[in-house]
């Protein structure tokens, strides 16, 4: 990609702690426009490829298509140079490093320091952290204009992720907005040193990626560290109604911080500075009404969306959007027509007769999936409940446990459940444990099983959710023939 600002071989050298290994003929630039980590882009004279190198991919593997494509710079990790023949590279300059990552990321670091941004905003917690991103894209965007704000792409949030959506930054931007992510320890520390943010959010403290992090002190402690680059003047915003927060940042001065929530799950240490009081469905927009209180003030607005959930995110939204200088009001009439982002809580209403379809395929987790259903039995009391869903994964030694548990829990929400994964049997045990009709229960392990299962069902005046983790690909049992 081009870069507003170009970089010096001794400013990448610098951050990186890079060695060249291979120094050119000495007609090379030594001042670069353009970082590039795909090969099949085209490249510039002033370009560097970065060998990035993944569970599922080398691209050192490419590093000879990239100058042969005219890379004048490759970046490759040490091992680099035992693997391949550097010396049919005479003339062009390789840089060694210890980890073509870390160093995108330190590069995207610097880069960042150019740039005398009005706020940098960090967004991260176990669930909400896209559609809160989004929502804040969208408040912040109403307010300035669009090419005054840059965000990360869908949830391109990892290290690889963020720093690439760093160096998209150019001398417009006034605000970069970032949801930063993790599933290896360590990895929100690194991001978020790499933002150092003014602002930064935490959303909720859930049992996301147990597998790495064990149990919910692991998550609150990982998830925490975004809050170790927060400068003295910044704001952390957290959600008041998550109890490991509240009580974890409840000495924190409310100079530097500020919390949402609808007080209804208050354990009476913070009280939300931005509170929902109400939360009623409009069931002729299919929207919420909303009333909330904020310094004083009440606020009263309509938003085309449905869900406790996602007006959590909303509240985030408003109140990072605050800091950056949008009043509540503007906010709140940015998002009257905000849309969802694909595969989270999207309605399908209108495709049959007889159902309402709920895709939430986006992902998974107990804190998720337990929302979710919140959502279908109070917004859809007078409905049959179908669930379709798939395996919660990342959770480690916990997830037969907890599959278990999703298992007693999901029998008082469903009138029938089909299910795809490995987990059925822990499900299903859940399930009996509470009396749950396993006649009403259907596995399936692919979308032809599913359909013929599925459309021979009783589907008359019914909602059915769909939700799983990523990798368990649900939204594929929808796709083509229609059969809701």
């Amino acid at each position: 990609m081009k870069i507003e600002y170009n970089l010096t071989i001794d400013e990448i050298l610098d951050s990186t702690d890079g060695r060249t290994v291979i120094t050119g003929d000495g007609t090379n630039p030594l001042v670069f426009n353009e970082i590039i980590t795909d090969s099949r882009e085209d490249f510039s004279s002033n370009s560097i490829f970065i060998a990035l190198k993944g569970k599922n991919f080398n691209g050192e593997d490419f590093v000879d298509a990239a100058f042969k494509k005219g890379a004048s710079c490759a970046i490759v990790s040490w091992n680099f140079l035992e693997v391949y023949d550097i010396s049919v590279y005479p003339r062009k300059i390789i840089i060694a490093v210890e980890d073509a990552v870390s160093a995108l990321g330190s590069i995207a670091e610097i880069y960042l320091r150019r740039f005398d941004l009005k706020k940098k905003i960090a967004i991260t917690g176990s669930c909400g952290k896209t559609t809160t991103k989004e929502m804040v894209y969208r408040i912040i965007s109403a307010k300035y204009g669009k090419e005054k704000i840059l965000k990360n792409n869908y949830n391109y949030n990892n290290l690889i992720g963020v720093p690439k959506a760093i160096l998209n930054l150019n001398n417009k931007h006034e605000y970069i907005v970032l949801e930063i992510g993790t599933n290896k320890k360590g990895e929100i520390r690194k991001l978020s040193g790499i933002i150092s943010p003014d602002i930064g959010a935490i959303t909720n403290i859930g049992k996301s990626h147990l597998a790495e992090f064990k149990d919910i002190k692991g998550v609150l402690k990982e998830k925490s560290d975004l809050t170790l680059s927060l400068k003295g003047d910044s704001c952390l915003i957290i959600n008041a109604d998550d109890e490991t927060l509240s009580k974890t940042y409840n000495k924190l001065s409310e100079t530097n911080r500020l919390s949402f929530g609808f007080g209804l799950k208050h354990y009476g240490v913070i009280m939300p500075d931005i509170l929902c009081e109400s939360a009623k469905v409009n069931k002729k927009t299919g929207g919420t009404n909303l009333r909330l209180s904020f310094k004083g003030k009440e606020y009263f607005s309509n938003i085309g969306f449905q869900g406790i959930h996602l007006i959590y995110d909303l509240l985030c939204a408003l109140l990072i959007s605050y800091v950056c200088g949008v009043d509540l009001e503007s906010g709140l009439k940015a998002m009257e027509d905000f849309i969802l982002p694909e595969g989270r809580m999207k309605v399908i209403s209108g495709i049959s007769d007889e159902c309402i379809l709920i895709d939430d395929t986006y992902n998974s987790s107990p804190d998720s999936l337990m929302a979710a259903l919140d959502f279908v039995k109070t917004y859809y009391a007078d409905k049959k409940k179908i669930l379709v869903l798939g395996d919660m994964l990342e959770l480690g030694d916990s997830s037969d446990i907890e599959h278990v548990n999703i298992g007693r829990e999901i029998a008082d929400y469903a009138d029938y459940i089909f299910y795809k994964g490995d987990y059925i049997d822990s499900i299903r045990r859940g399930l009996s444990e509470v009396g749950f009709d396993d006649n009403k229960l259907y596995l399936f392990r692919d979308k032809e099983i599913f359909r013929e299962k599925f459309q021979k069902l009783d589907k008359k005046n019914s909602v059915v959710l769909v939700k799983g983790s990523r990798e368990m690909k649900l939204e594929e049992c929808f796709e083509g023939e229609k059969i809701c």
